[in-house]
């Protein structure tokens, strides 16, 4: 007897043989670049692949890999290379008052930063002052990252984390890290 979870995976290693495939041929253009890596829309999917230089970005795409349901705050990631590539679901651009609380957000951390003097996260600006002076979808968005970002169990992720208005995006209608 088949199993639906059987025939479930084998679905999706079919998907995924025929991306690597597209990949392999070339089927792909690039989407954007940033400071640590490429990234490419593969053809006719809602996919695209990335490429990083970053090995701590690379090590976080690693833990939440097919992990979807678990760490919702981040884009879904479909598969990794074992050395630096890896596919992810496209997600969509913020909306413009999605973009401005976030740049709210991240110039009053800066200052809180400044203050302190030291290494800080923005959790801890959100414990300090951040919920009360933010957008309440924000500060659920930012807790519940701060939830993810532990289960990883990568230390210093949440000091390391490149947490910016052009790393967060909207996916299922909701927002996501789409870079780390």
């Amino acid at each position: 007897m088949i199993r639906l979870k059987h025939l479930l995976t084998e679905i999706e290693s079919n998907d995924l043989a025929q991306l690597l495939d597209k990949i392999k041929n070339k089927q792909f253009r690039l989407f954007g670049q940033g400071d640590n890596g490429r990234v490419y829309e593969i053809d006719d999917t809602d996919l695209l692949f990335k490429i990083t230089d970053e090995s701590a970005e690379y090590e976080v795409a690693s833990v939440i890999i097919g992990r979807s349901q678990e760490f919702s705050t981040f884009i879904p990631v479909h598969y990794v290379d074992g050395k630096n590539m890896y596919i992810l679901s496209k997600a969509n651009p913020l909306s413009g008052q999605q973009t401005n609380d976030i740049e709210s957000f991240l110039t009053q951390f800066k200052e809180f930063a400044r203050s302190e003097g030291g290494e800080v996260s923005i959790f801890d600006y959100l414990d300090a002052d951040g919920a009360r002076s933010s957008a309440e979808y924000l500060v659920n968005f930012l807790r519940a990252l701060q939830q993810d970002i532990q289960k990883t169990g990568i230390a210093d992720l949440d000091l390391d984390l490149d947490f910016k208005t052009d790393n967060v995006m909207v996916w299922q209608e909701k927002l996501v890290l789409i870079d780390w």
